[in-house]
């Protein structure tokens, strides 16, 4: 990555062959040509070309493609070479030793040898951007000394271009270096011959219609001994100019590669099928590793050096007042409690942290006394439940410090206005402690249990409280061996239900009943499997998401981490290590201007960070692709949750999740066809609800809108309406009540509208993974519809919905697929596609100085049938700006169509409209069809879907058809 190099090395970089058909420029030693050889234009060599995937254009000032003399043949800037010659200051030009020396030992000088006055000579770039955007300015300058020797007033300026094809006119320059806060001077500071970097103020535009354009930049000598030597433009205006003398390190400039030759392939649209891994090297899991013991080693650190200031209380205070915030996870308490009964740290804190645990006990136990009363006594929601456990969650502390039942005057206080407590308010109380109680898995019950469990473990040896006792006992058979699952949301199963369940058994120290239970292994295993490649959680169901300008940034919460250490823990998988390690080391990332989470502890059990195992990674057996599992009751419920102590469930869809990889940059797809259990998006069959490649989203829908014609799938819409539009009012997943309007406009009911044939996702070979779903019923009676998924290695989804209206069949409904278009991503769009631009890169480390944040997006309609409609619009009763992609055609009875469509990661969005009259589909039947995808001069990417072969994919030789 260094830009400093010889003379053969340069010359042996700016002999590498353009494929985009530019002339080659030969260039021999700059030390070998006297200096009358450079008042010459030097040979064409093509345009700077913005690398497809680089955030920037950075080339050598002395490798202009015109310059134009305004008056002698030697005047103004030419090309200088190591000792070039001896300026009558005695300084060699260049020097041929520099602390900062011009990259490729040569540079652009005003030249001091020849006329002194300004305005001599005009050189000229061409250059071609691949990304549109706000470009800043940075140069890499030195300065000769020309005659005095006061200071470098006369050779510290040159003129620019302020804009793109305009008139170098703007002046600019600086005679301070970058290497110490004085300023230069000949004498006292000479910075003859020692380049720094300065960047500048005055941004340059490309639009979207200069893309692909050669845009011409000027520059313009003004000062004599001014000498240039690169030049950046670069969408990151924050690119550190100063070195280490200065700031304490180095600038960021010089590790940015000159963009001669960084061309795509002509004919290449699309990330080849290498560019991502298809899993992470050893090397990049442990440094993860030790970049997050970095952070658990500053943590205690910083306890260790707090604590020896004397400022205990202070990070006791710290603690409690988060305690008193965490309604949810108690990582706060775990953590205190950790580190006071923990030799090795602070069991000197216990006598005040005691103290502390008895005075929030006694405020918690008048809140939530306060709160039961208002509510007329009754425990039945999280409103009384949160405050109880926030008192009970004291008691525990207590317990836990030896200080609950130690006979102290203090602990007895304590204890007697707890079982006051108890006895008055709980105990007996319906719904949750008057008898045995089961639960439908729903996260308020376990909260509720959560009481009392902790009740049941503080009076274990006790014959008090048999109610709570009786609720708790049948709740935990319930969770561990009858039935369970989670809420349907990836948040709340991390932070609430299944959370406080492990939690609930490490401190009765039912472990074992954990790791027993094939409910929980299913919990498990599909948290970890629903956590992208990139890091970042993926989304259904009440999602949890940061929002920024557009950009979506998906949360399973701050608990998960913990919650797959646990799983690590309790059945010795150490997939679920590597992602929790790779899930905290992502939301510890600034992406873009959403900012990065900060470290929260969460230290107990001890050991639970198992910092002594290294290299944790997947195994053989972590395949990618897999339909996870989920299960609800026979009868019960409609067959929508699980029932109470439920033993006759049964196995149900829940998410199909494709992928080719588990690195960081690999795709991920997930489609959530699951609509049981609390908090389920149950008219979301066929979407693809979370798609990332590269890091980057693609079409994931934003928000938790429960509504079929508000994700990326198959839609049903009456003809009454404008596809995909329909009037009723949208509500999220969680909003209580009927939908009886709803019914009325859609005619179906979300819950009961579809009836699964088959589904499934699986592997097919290294480089593409396969995904469906069938449904013999889809919203309406006599609809049927099939979703294929085939994702490629390169980010590419191919697409086939086949919808089938029976014999049977009479309504009035068209029939598609949606698309979610975003308005601040659209950039283009034509008859059958639209471009997205800008999709922000988000990783679990930060990205190579060098490449662009945003990635870009093709969406395709490649094939549909010759009376359907293709239309970019709004849906006027979604509360979301954006607007909606669609494929559709009316219903017929009788009659069966296919729609093709591809969501197409671009790595190089140029003459987007010939790349997509490029694609082929070859339709063989109804169902059947061959799609076929530029991927190169000599090759295609093939993707064939066969209902009898099944799905397969292949790169084709275009001239041979071989593959």
């Amino acid at each position: 990555m260094g830009t400093f190099r010889h003379l053969a090395s340069y010359a042996l970089l700016i002999l590498t062959p353009f494929i985009s058909g530019y002339a080659v420029a030969k260039v021999a030693s700059f030390a070998d040509k006297p200096a009358s050889h450079f008042n010459e234009t030097l040979p064409a060599q093509g345009a700077f070309v913005q690398g497809v995937d680089s955030s920037y254009i950075a080339f050598e000032a002395e490798k202009y493609h015109r310059i134009i003399r305004h008056h002698g043949d030697n005047d103004g800037f030419n090309v200088v070479g190591i000792n070039e010659f001896t300026s009558d200051f005695d300084s060699d030009v260049l020097p041929e030793i520099s602390e900062f020396p011009a990259s490729g030992d040569s540079a652009l000088l005003a030249d001091i040898r020849y006329n002194t006055n300004e305005k001599r000579s005009t050189v000229e770039y061409d250059l071609v951007f691949n990304t549109p955007g706000t470009y800043r300015f940075y140069f890499r300058s030195s300065m000769f000394e020309r005659g005095g020797t006061d200071s470098y007033g006369g050779e510290d300026s040159f003129y620019i271009s302020a804009e793109f094809g305009g008139e170098p006119t703007k002046q600019l320059g600086s005679r301070f270096p970058q290497d110490s806060d004085i300023e230069s001077s000949p004498l006292s500071n000479p910075q003859e011959g020692k380049f720094f970097w300065y960047g500048i103020n005055n941004h340059f535009v490309v639009t979207e219609e200069d893309v692909g354009e050669t845009l011409t930049f000027k520059v313009q000598d003004r000062e004599k001994g001014m000498t240039l030597d690169r030049f950046v433009f670069s969408l990151n205006h924050g690119l550190d100019v100063e070195e280490e003398g200065k700031d304490g390190d180095g600038n960021e400039l010089d590790q940015l590669e000159n963009s001669v030759g960084n061309v795509a392939p002509e004919g290449s649209y699309v990330y080849p099928m290498n560019y991502a891994p298809h899993n992470e090297s050893e090397n990049e899991i442990i440094l993860r590793e030790r970049e997050l013991q970095a952070v658990y080693d500053d943590y205690f650190a910083y306890l260790a050096q707090q604590n020896a200031a004397g400022n205990a209380s202070q990070l006791i205070d710290e603690f409690i007042d988060k305690i008193n915030k965490q309604s949810d996870a108690k990582s706060a308490l775990r953590t205190l409690v950790m580190l006071t009964t923990e030799s090795a740290y602070y069991p000197e804190w216990k006598t005040e942290v005691i103290t502390r645990f008895r005075q929030e006990g006694e405020k918690a136990r008048l809140y939530a006394q306060q709160i039961i009363e208002q509510s007329d006594g009754s425990i039945n929601d999280l409103k009384q439940v949160t405050p109880i456990r926030f008192y009970t969650d004291y008691a525990w502390g207590l317990y836990m410090l030896d200080a609950f039942d130690n006979g102290t005057p203090e602990a007895e206080a304590f204890k007697q206005n707890l079982e006051t407590f108890i006895s008055t308010y709980i105990e007996g109380t319906e719904p949750y402690y008057d008898n045995a109680y089961y639960t439908t898995g729903y996260n308020k019950e376990v909260f509720a249990m959560d009481v009392a469990s902790t009740i049941s473990l503080l009076y274990q040896d006790s014959p008090r409280f048999p109610k709570v006792k009786e609720a708790f006992e049948a709740f935990w058979e319930n969770v561990t061996q009858m039935s369970y699952d989670g809420d349907n949301s990836p948040h709340y199963d991390a932070n609430t239900g299944f959370h406080i369940i492990l939690n609930i058994a490490l401190r009765h120290g039912f472990e074992a009943d954990v790791a027993d239970s094939d409910h929980l292994l299913r919990m498990m295993d599909r948290m970890a499997r629903t956590v992208m490649s990139s890091g970042q959680s993926a989304k259904w169901g009440k999602s949890m998401e940061t929002i920024s300008e557009g950009q979506i940034r998906i949360s399973a919460g701050g608990s998960l981490p913990w919650d797959l250490k646990m799983g690590y823990r309790l059945w010795q998988n150490p997939f679920y290590l590597y992602v929790a390690r790779k899930y905290e080391a992502f939301y510890r990332q600034q992406h873009g201007k959403i900012a990065a989470n900060a470290y929260e502890a969460d230290l107990w059990p001890l050991g639970i960070d198992a910092t002594d195992v290294v290299l944790a990674e997947p195994a053989p057996v972590d395949v990618p692709s897999r339909a996870t599992q989920r299960i609800t009751s026979c009868c019960a419920y409609d067959g929508l949750l699980l029932n109470r102590g439920d033993t006759e469930y049964v196995d149900v869809q829940d998410k199909l999740v494709l992928s080719t990889g588990h690195h960081p940059r690999a795709p991920y797809l997930l489609m959530d066809l699951s609509y049981t259990q609390h908090k389920a998006a149950s008219d979301h069959r066929t979407g693809l609800d979370a798609y990332n490649f590269n890091g980057a989203h693609t079409v994931t829908r934003m928000k938790r809108w429960a509504e079929a014609n508000k994700n990326n799938g198959i839609y049903i819409n009456p003809t009454a309406y404008r596809y995909p539009s329909a009037p009723y009012t949208s509500k999220e997943v969680s909003a209580p009540g009927d939908k009886e309007q709803f019914y009325q406009v859609m005619g179906y009911k979300p819950s009961h509208g579809y009836v699964v044939e088959s589904y499934g996702a699986m592997a097919m070979g290294k480089n593409a993974a396969y995904g469906y779903v069938d449904y013999r019923r889809h919203q309406y009676s006599g609809v049927e519809a099939k979703r294929q998924v085939v994702l490629l290695h390169n980010g590419i989804a191919v697409v086939s919905d086949t919808i089938s209206a029976t014999t049977t069949y009479w309504g009035s409904h068209n029939g598609g697929a949606i698309y979610q278009v975003l308005p601040q991503f659209k950039a283009a769009k034509g008859d059958n596609w639209v471009l997205l631009r800008g999709q922000q890169r988000m990783l679990p480390h930060p990205l190579p100085l060098e490449e662009k944040l945003g990635s870009d997006t093709l969406i395709v309609f490649a094939s549909t049938p010759e009376d359907s409609d293709i239309t970019l619009t709004n849906n006027h009763f979604d509360p979301e700006k954006r607007e909606w992609f669609s494929a559709y055609k009316p219903l017929q009875p009788g009659q069966k169509f296919t729609l093709i469509s591809l969501v197409i990661p671009l790595l190089n969005a140029n003459d987007v409209e010939s790349f997509a009259d490029g694609i082929d589909v070859e339709q063989i039947n109804e169902t059947d069809s061959i799609i076929r995808i530029p991927y190169s001069k000599q090759k295609v990417i093939q993707v064939t879907f066969d209902e009898q072969q099944g799905a397969s994919y292949e790169l084709v030789n275009i001239e041979t058809n071989a593959i």
